[in-house]
Order: structure tokens, then C-alpha cells, then sequence
């Protein structure tokens, strides 16, 4: 069984150090420490942690609990909060849903036991939204499976961009609200101020979940400058993996999906079309001046 992985954010050096030996030594992974607000929110986009263990008072222009909120915009990770303050305005506390409040010095059972305390919570809470979300996005899936009866490898090339274009009209009407919510688009203010990587791991998130809802396994590889977003277990054609026009589709949504995000960027298909079997990969690169 993985290791959970937990992120540290805390300006002291030798707190960190600390903190991050106690967590180790309970045999969890601390997969980094991080310093300020601004990394925290870079950092959490990119490792996604199991729980982010943040300190309040911070170097750098916003404190622990702005650096929350932002995260919690984009992202649902537990925040177990430490800080050398007896008290904090509760409402900007339960702005950001954190998981525990723990005031220093802090002894090492009460901080693991927080710890796993928070894990756990949020583990189980996982479970039942998952359940709801799947639910929720039934509609999604009979929107997409009435569609695939239409498609077939035999039709012509015109007739195969006119159902592109008829898909395109619908998925946007159908989806485009639920993505600009779901993703923080709505909020220009906080997502505009990510760099492209960061904007860009939003929209991976989001994908890899819309997706892995509609019953596919998906795999994101990072290369640098390109990432590599890998579908198995098609859900849309088991038993026809010679209709390579479904493969189309998965292509449409990754393409339009990612010109609601205002990034720029390209997708390109890697998959093979003369190889019958159900792996898709796609490659997005972003595009430099």
C-alpha cells in the first residue's frame, strides 16, 4: 500500500526539519517542503499531496490560510493547520474547510494523530463524493453514449466532420458551464495568475477525472515542456476497437476543452489507427514565443 503523501509549509527551517522527521518516522512521505504561500499553491497543483500540514504565518505576500483557500479553488486536499497564534479570525478558517487547528509547540503524538485523523476523514469523504459525483455525471455519460451509435468507420470524411461539428455545438452547451465551474475558470482573477504550467495541471486534473468518471483508466506522464495523457479500458467501444472514429471524439474533447482554459497550447494524437486495441495517447505541448 503507497505511502500517504503529505506537504509541509512552514517559513522556519528548523521546524520544518522537525516536523518533517516526525512525519517520516510514522512512515508517511513528506513529498516536499515548501517555504511560502506562493510555492504552496505551485507545489500542491503539481504533487496533489494527501495533506498539506500549513503554517499560517508565512514569508511572502499572503499567509497560509490565502494560500489554502487559492489551492481549495482548484483542488480538494485536506489542510491541517499550525501556527504560534492562539487565535485566528474564525471565519477566514472555515472559508478554507481545514481539517484540524493545532497551535505550537506541538508534541508529536498530537500532531500524528491530527494527521492521520485528517487523512482518514478525508478519505471517507472522498468515497461518498465520488459516489455523488458519479451520479451527477450520469447524464454526462448517456449525453456521450447517445452519440456513439452514430458513429461508425465507414463514414465518409465529410459526413465524419459534420458530426464533429453537430458534437462540438452540443458537448459545448452541454458541458462548458460545469467545466469553467469546476476547474475555477469562472474566477479570472485567481486562475489568470497562474503561469501556464500551473493553469495547465488544472486542466489535467479536470481531465483525468471527467474521464476516469466516465469508466477509463487514464495515465499522465510529464516530459518537461509535454505531457503524455494515456486512455485504456475505452468505455465507449469494447467491443469495436476497429472505430478509430471514437478515438476522434476523445480527441474533440481534449481540444476543445482545453480552448475554454485560454491556454496556449496544442494537443496531438499519438495513437496508431492501424492497430486495433483500446489505448489512446495524446501528447499537449505549450506553445513558447
Amino acid at each position: 500500500m503507497a505511502k500517504a503523501g503529505v506537504m509541509i509549509v512552514e517559513d522556519e527551517a528548523i521546524t520544518a526539519l522537525e516536523i518533517r522527521n516526525v512525519i517520516e518516522s510514522a512512515d508517511y512521505e513528506v513529498l516536499s517542503v515548501v517555504y511560502s504561500g506562493e510555492d504552496a499553491i505551485k507545489e500542491a497543483l503539481t504533487l496533489k499531496p494527501d495533506l498539506i500540514l500549513m503554517d499560517i504565518i508565512l514569508k511572502g505576500e499572503i499567509d497560509g490560510i490565502d494560500a489554502a483557500r487559492k489551492i481549495k479553488e482548484f483542488m480538494d486536499i485536506p489542510v491541517l493547520y499550525i501556527t504560534a497564534l492562539e487565535s485566528v479570525e474564525p471565519n477566514r478558517l472555515k472559508n478554507t474547510k481545514g481539517a484540524g487547528f493545532l497551535v505550537k509547540p506541538i508534541s508529536e503524538g498530537e500532531l500524528m494523530s491530527n494527521i492521520e485523523i485528517a487523512i482518514h476523514n478525508y478519505k471517507n469523504n472522498k468515497k461518498e463524493l465520488k459516489n455523488t459525483k458519479s451520479e451527477s455525471l450520469s447524464d454526462v455519460q448517456v449525453f456521450l453514449q447517445s452519440m456513439i451509435p452514430q458513429l461508425s468507420s465507414n463514414l465518409s470524411i465529410d459526413k465524419r466532420g459534420a458530426f464533429l461539428g453537430i458534437f462540438h455545438k452540443k458537448f459545448e452547451k452541454f458541458m462548458k458551464p460545469r467545466f469553467l465551474k469546476e476547474t475555477g475558470r469562472y474566477d479570472k482573477g485567481v486562475f489568470d495568475k497562474l503561469p501556464e504550467t500551473g493553469k495547465l495541471q488544472v486542466y489535467l486534473n479536470w481531465i483525468i477525472t471527467f474521464f476516469q468518471n466516465l469508466g477509463f483508466e487514464v495515465d499522465v506522464f510529464d516530459q518537461r515542456d509535454e505531457w503524455i495523457v494515456t486512455f485504456r479500458d475505452c468505455t465507449w467501444c469494447e467491443r469495436n476497437y476497429e472505430n478509430i472514429f471514437c478515438c476522434l471524439i476523445c480527441q474533440a474533447i481534449l481540444k476543445q476543452t482545453l480552448s475554454w482554459t485560454g491556454i496556449d497550447g496544442d494537443i496531438e494524437s499519438l495513437s496508431d489507427a492501424s492497430i486495433n486495441k483500446p489505448l489512446c495517447r495524446y501528447k499537449i505541448a505549450l506553445n513558447h514565443d
